[in-house]
């Protein structure tokens, strides 16, 4: 555990990025984070999910995509600001981490990795 947190501390902390470009190709959900946001009170028209088919790394063996509208994610708001902060998968609350360590698409999504990758 104490090994994750150094990791944690050498990465950049994802509040210090604005552009919102680690979502903007939306996310994978499992089917309980898809149930956990359908209850969301969300003034957008649906459908908000696709479908990716069965995964059994996700916890209920079903795999979703959030769909992309305008160049982002559906719960991207005009201002690149999550719409559903408080019920956010996963994926986005661990990134720049996936299970502990960084993710191995770090470099692509956040342009922080980039500058990273260049030194």
């Amino acid at each position: 555990m104490e090994k994750t947190q150094k990791k944690k501390s050498r990465l950049p902390v994802c509040r210090a990025c604005a552009v919102g470009a680690c979502c903007a190709q939306g996310v994978e959900v499992d089917l309980f984070e898809v149930a956990r946001i359908l209850k969301e009170p969300l003034n957008l028209s649906q459908p908000w999910f696709e479908y990716v088919g069965r995964d059994r790394r996700s916890p209920s063996g079903y795999k979703f995509t959030t769909l992309v509208k305008n160049r982002r994610c559906i719960f991207q708001g005009h201002d690149w600001r999550c719409l559903v902060y408080s019920v956010r998968p996963r994926f986005c609350a661990e990134f720049p981490l996936e299970n502990g360590k960084k993710a191995p698409y770090y470099h692509e999504l956040c342009h922080h990795g980039k500058k990273e990758k260049r030194h």
